[in-house]
């Protein structure tokens, strides 16, 4: 009798490994909890990138999701940080805009706060028209923001800059950390204007 209470405790022990198993598996699916034509949201290439509404430093609402058919490059930054200055100074941004803004990109910069950027509208402003404490440079002409709102943890900044490259459906299709280069840039913003 003790063997067959042992092989029916295995046996069940079985089942319930099997079961629990089956239930992870079928749980780590996307398909599992999105319902039927729903977009899986997320911070990976080719997923829908995280929508939110910001206030430019103008006072001008700049929504994601209405930016939809157009290429979008986020550019998370500080004022205060030596790596977004040099960025700057190179002109490496604002040759992107000037190259690909007739085509069909929109860019944004947001200035994450903290001690690497600042709190200041006017003081971000100054950074992007080159007007900075730090140096004069080529003016940017797109769009500048505070993260007022929490968007740097919200989209995994760790370290600054940080850019995205959103195609023209809201999916993600390029990530850099650092620097990038003009080339690298360039060639990501070619493939996703198509």
């Amino acid at each position: 009798m003790r063997r067959d209470t042992r092989n029916l405790i295995m046996a069940i022990t079985a089942l319930i490994l099997t079961f629990t198993i089956a239930i992870g598996f079928v749980l780590a699916q996307p398909w599992a909890y999105n319902s039927p034509g729903s977009e899986l949201v997320g911070l990976a290439i080719g997923q829908l990138a995280p929508e939110f509404t910001i206030q430019d430093v103008n006072g001008t609402r700049w929504n994601l999701s209405a930016s939809r058919g157009q290429v979008v490059l986020i550019d998370f930054m500080g004022s205060n940080c030596s790596t977004c200055i040099r960025e700057m100074r190179d002109g490496t941004l604002q040759a992107i805009y000037g190259a690909y803004a007739p085509r069909g990109l929109e860019m944004i910069s947001i200035d994450i706060g903290g001690p690497l950027g600042t709190e200041n509208e006017l003081h971000a402003w100054q950074f992007l028209r080159g007007q900075s404490p730090h140096g004069t440079w080529e003016p940017g002409g797109w769009i500048i923001a505070l993260d007022n709102q929490g968007l740097a943890p919200a989209y995994l900044v760790s370290g600054i800059p940080l850019k995205y490259l959103i195609d023209r459906s809201g999916r993600i299709a390029m990530k850099w950390p650092g620097t990038v280069a003009y080339s690298d840039l360039s060639t990501a913003i070619e493939a996703t204007l198509g």
